[in-house]
């Protein structure tokens, strides 16, 4: 029997193509293609760049998983007191963007004004350097290896752990020849995560390393794209480079184990005896150092004329003014449109991808939820510079709004795609069979059946695109045009050649609206989404 033609299919497959893997197809070939491309990745600079973004993502990886690793085990597996309070302290990093921790360490630990050298003495710390660099990357990722683990020791069956304790092992034993075994995999799965985006990022990197004269694929893509002709071909070859760095986890795979039985049961929690206290004080330490310390620094420095003097008459409303500015304004304006348009367009394509993906027997349809992952995990500099060279001709897109809005559909459709078909996957398939058999199809059915019982996916996919969007720097400072500015692009400009403690009044604004539409998003997913 032939097959019959699903224009939604092809529709789909053809709109995630352009969207984000054609871009990626051009970067490689014209960097591939270029002759100066042995020239280039070979250069002295670029060797400097390729080590610089190996040794800054190796540190970061180590430092996520020494913080992450252990404090997911604590908090699922002993008798740690206020483990749901740590649990949702230590995940608001997950939300916040580097770029913002940047400048909350920036604040912090400036070696000339920053406030904790106020109090320590000039110079004590210095967050321009690779260590403070790394330190700030692997407060912003640990989560990332948190919350896989975690994920990971909640699904195993604790009784494997519970026999080796009834066996006469100890809890170092149990943890060495049990635990850490069964979280190998996750280790290993969320130390390629933060790997790839800690070789992918540009804001927090731009921030402290140009400061510092440190030297990554980013930034170097980013001056060879702004240095005037001949920068496309060198960028193109830089970015060919980091693309390899980044899917390079990809391919790491560890040996899983069966870990999940047909019962359900609770793990014993290990008692931590007489190291329960200071555990407990330092798990505190940790969360007022790496989450409401930056947080602090933002909101305090914004009320600031001169970063880092703790005098009443230092502090003034002054900085607030420029949120009157016409650029700020137009910049806040441009990044909340952006931002819902995108969300929207998201959620109407990642809510098509999922549809063919969940309910129906499609031939191809696993390829291309793929396929819309791909920009995902791409790293957003290698993508924003494949979007330049689709759209400089015919539509010549380039420098205005429209590639950006582009640029954030295909980077963020999978998280609209992911959340909508986790909602479709919990739909009965006879409540749609019986609307059709009663005559309802095409829009009726979606209006009346689709939409109102995948509702709250729907809204949670939506805010899932919304939230990145909106703070989103990497690639909207490679994309944006004479006279077009986001709050990223904004803060980044004011950050680096204007007003720092100015720009922490865009911070305060950004990190505001991300933590709000986390908590909105949580309350209208009753707890499912968000962190």
């Amino acid at each position: 029997m032939r097959r019959r033609f699903e224009p939604r299919f092809w529709i789909a497959l053809a709109a995630v193509f352009v969207l984000g893997i054609l871009p990626l197809v051009l970067v490689l070939s014209r960097g591939v293609s270029s002759g100066a491309f042995w020239e280039t990745v070979t250069s002295e600079e670029a060797v400097d760049a390729v080590l610089g973004t190996l040794q800054l993502s190796a540190g970061t990886t180590l430092l996520a998983l020494l913080i992450g690793a252990p404090l997911a085990w604590l908090t699922t597996r002993t008798d740690l007191p206020w483990r749901g309070f740590f649990r949702s302290m230590l995940t608001i990093p997950y939300i916040i963007p580097p770029y913002i921790a940047a400048v909350a360490w920036i604040n912090l630990a400036n070696p000339e004004v920053g406030a904790l050298n106020s109090l320590l003495g000039k110079g004590a710390l210095d967050i321009y350097s690779m260590t403070g660099l790394t330190w700030v990357m692997a407060l912003s990722f640990y989560p990332y290896v948190f919350l896989t683990v975690r994920a990971a020791l909640l699904s195993a069956d604790p009784s494997l752990e519970d026999a080796a304790r009834m066996s006469g092992a100890r809890t170092w034993r149990v943890l060495r020849d049990v635990s850490l075994p069964l979280m190998r995999p996750a280790l290993i799965a969320s130390g390629g995560l933060v790997f790839m985006v800690t070789a992918s990022a540009f804001g927090a990197p731009a921030l402290i390393g140009n400061a510092a004269r440190l030297d990554f694929l980013s930034t170097s893509i980013f001056d060879a794209l702004t240095s005037g002709l001949g920068g496309m071909a060198q960028a193109s070859s830089l970015a060919c480079v980091l693309l390899a760095l980044a899917v390079i986890p990809m391919f790491l795979r560890a040996r899983h184990h069966a870990v999940l039985t047909g019962k359900a049961s609770r793990p014993t929690r290990v008692r931590l005896g007489r190291a329960r206290l200071p555990i407990h004080l330092l798990t505190l330490a940790f969360v007022a150092v790496a989450v409401i310390l930056p947080a602090v620094a933002v909101a305090l420095t914004a009320f600031m004329r001169v970063a880092g003097d703790f005098s009443l008459s230092n502090f003034t409303l002054e900085n607030f003014a420029v949120l009157e500015r016409s650029d700020s304004g137009s910049a806040i304006w441009t990044s909340l449109w952006l931002a819902a348009a995108a969300a929207t367009a998201a959620v109407v394509l990642g809510g098509l991808v999922a549809f063919l993906q969940v309910k129906t027997r499609r031939r191809g349809r696993h390829l291309l939820a793929t396929l819309t992952a791909v920009p995902l995990a791409a790293p957003g500099t290698v993508l924003a510079l494949g979007l330049i060279l689709v759209w400089t001709t015919p539509l010549k897109l380039v420098n205005t709004v429209w590639i950006l809005l582009i640029a954030y559909l295909a980077k963020y459709v999978a998280l609209a795609s992911r959340a909508i078909g986790e909602g479709l996957g919990t739909v009965d398939d006879a409540l749609p069979e019986a609307a059709r058999m009663s005559g309802a199809h095409g829009l009726t059915l979606l209006r009346t059946i689709w939409i109102p019982l995948v509702l709250p996916a729907l809204v949670a996919g939506w805010f899932l695109v919304f939230m990145p969007c909106f703070s989103e720097l990497t690639m909207s400072v490679l994309l944006v045009g004479p006279g077009v500015d986001t709050v990223g692009t904004r803060l980044f400009e004011m950050r680096e050649y204007e007003a720092p403690t100015a720009a922490s009044v865009l911070a305060t604004v950004v990190l505001a609206l991300v933590v709000v539409t986390n908590l909105l998003l949580r309350l209208l997913s009753r707890g499912r989404y968000g962190v």
